[in-house]
């Protein structure tokens, strides 16, 4: 697996910019001024300090003033707190939704049904990743099968590797997002492949079927994402 040459860059945006406003209404949104103040800090010390860390306590009055749906996104290896627009949704043959999250920098990353299946705008993006068996999982009973995952090297080529996963339902977990409490179905996916192996966590909302929160494998350098879904 040390083929698997990939190093994904940080989200580096902080703020989020509304669909369709034409950004009057998102500039008024004290989720993006916050943001906007977080990300200018962290720029300004970063070449002293390294990769400093620093969150915005998100409120329901931040979220209320912000147009559309907002996700977040906290990357294990920086601690660093972005928040992201839905910029498209789609419906095709495979089973699941596809959303398009977009940073203010147009850094993407791509959800099928909350799994992520892609990102855009990085170095060595996740240029795809099938989703299929996971999502057959999410229906109480558990699961698992080949997934195919197919990561960018540096030097402009990529590698698929056919991941063997398993799916755990791992029982009924009321989580925090924000001003809420939510009742979830909380789910463990682990995969492997020879030497290297990934664990990806879910937390379901069964009333909606929503994806409230995850925390995901982006690639062997990258690490793990946590996302969850602030609203929308």
């Amino acid at each position: 697996m040390k083929h698997l040459a990939t190093t994904l860059l940080l989200i580096a945006s902080l703020g989020l910019t509304a669909c369709a406003t034409g950004g009057r209404e998102s500039q008024q949104s004290p989720l993006l001024s916050a943001g906007t103040a977080l990300a200018n800090s962290i720029r300004a010390r970063a070449a002293a300090d390294g990769a400093p860390k620093g969150r915005i306590e998100v409120t329901r009055d931040m979220l209320d003033k912000t147009p559309g749906p907002v996700l977040q996104v906290v990357p294990d290896n920086s601690g660093l707190q972005d928040f992201l627009q839905l910029v498209g949704r789609r419906d095709d043959p495979t089973p699941g939704t596809v959303e398009v999250w977009q940073s203010s920098d147009d850094a993407q990353i791509i959800l099928r049904e909350g799994v992520l299946v892609g990102t855009k705008g990085l170095t060595g993006n996740m240029r795809s990743a099938q989703a299929g068996t996971t999502i057959a999982g999410f229906d109480g009973q558990g699961g698992g099968g080949e997934r195919l995952i197919t990561l960018a090297r540096l030097d402009g080529t990529a590698q698929t590797v056919p991941f063997s996963c398993d799916v755990t339902q791992l029982g009924r977990e009321v989580i925090q997002i924000v001003d809420q409490r939510i009742a979830t179905r909380h789910l463990r996916e682990d995969c492997s492949f020879g030497a290297e192996r990934f664990t990806n966590e879910y937390w379901v909302e069964p009333a909606t079927g929503k994806m409230r929160r995850s925390r995901q494998w982006v690639g062997p350098h990258y690490g793990y994402m946590m996302i969850d879904r602030l609203k929308g």
